[in-house]
């Protein structure tokens, strides 16, 4: 199993990408991307006290041939090479998933969803594509006298996102990435990072955080306030990512986990802006 980088053309996971393997290998985590037939996929391993080593793959394997299915018997190959003594897949596809469970791999938890949303087309498209109360709080957004700004993001652990975002996360239960791995990518490629935020007169009242990796990118934080959630800021700030991200290359975003109970919220957000949600293959487990 060696060492090679992607090569489909083709948006791929953050958690598959070279920028988040950059990321791991700064922090120090054992990260490694290991080419099997027909895929590949970043692992990363782990030594936990009285279970021995531990390799995770998460949103993967991914297909280099779209056309061939990926052989999954070659993960048990994959996890004696890296004398793991278990292996974790969080499948990204439910065809991956169907693989697993035929090869012998136990389901640990069920599938989650995620919320694409296409860069296709132009702006017509992307309207068209939108739930009607999205496209109207975006266009309340638009007569908004607000200051929209796109910027890079200072590799800061105390940068002041991440302290709105930490509020955020205690009030409304829910964990993001560390932000030790968030600067560890802004250091690794700082023209991958992009920050929008949204002015209210002087007062900063909503941002969101995008990873650019390849032709995708990965929607990491939003974060608003009172008065941004009263001007529609986030609506008119993803409008604007969409723009700005696609004159980069994007051909879609992902806006992460879908989920309808623990955020129905956000979930309506997401799936008003157009994305479309897809079934991720659920977690699966093999030892030996």
């Amino acid at each position: 199993f060696d060492l090679a980088p992607h090569a489909m053309d083709a948006p791929l996971p953050l958690q598959q990408s070279p920028l988040f393997l950059a990321a791991l290998d700064r922090i120090g985590a054992q990260a490694t991307q290991h080419v099997l037939p027909g895929g590949t996929a970043l692992v990363v391993t782990s030594d936990l006290f009285g279970v021995g080593k531990l390799a995770l793959i998460s949103r993967g394997p991914i297909r280099t041939d779209i056309a061939s299915p990926l052989p999954m018997a070659s993960l048990r190959g994959l996890r004696r090479a890296l004398s793991a003594r278990a292996l974790v897949v969080n499948a990204e596809t439910q065809a991956d998933a169907a693989m697993l469970a035929q090869d012998g791999f136990v389901r640990l938890a069920p599938a989650r969803q995620v919320a694409e949303l296409s860069l296709a087309g132009g702006p017509e498209n992307w309207l068209a594509r939108m739930n009607g109360k999205w496209r109207n709080r975006l266009r309340h957004g638009l007569r908004q006298s607000l200051a929209v700004r796109r910027a890079g993001l200072s590799p800061d652990p105390q940068h002041w996102l991440f302290h709105k975002d930490r509020a955020q996360q205690a009030a409304r239960g829910y964990r993001g990435l560390p932000p030790a791995l968030i600067t560890a990518m802004a250091v690794a490629s700082p023209e991958a990072m992009h920050l929008f935020t949204v002015k209210h007169g002087p007062r900063t009242v909503a941002a969101m955080l995008f990873a650019l990796h390849g032709c995708g990118a990965t929607y990491l934080i939003g974060w608003s306030d009172a008065a941004g959630r009263a001007v529609s800021a986030h609506n008119l700030l993803l409008w604007h990512a969409m723009g700005d991200l696609r004159t980069l290359g994007v051909r879609q975003i992902d806006l992460g986990l879908c989920d309808d109970r623990q955020a129905p919220g956000l979930a309506r957000f997401k799936r008003g802006s157009g994305a479309q949600v897809r079934a991720l293959g659920g977690t699966w487990g093999e030892s030996g």
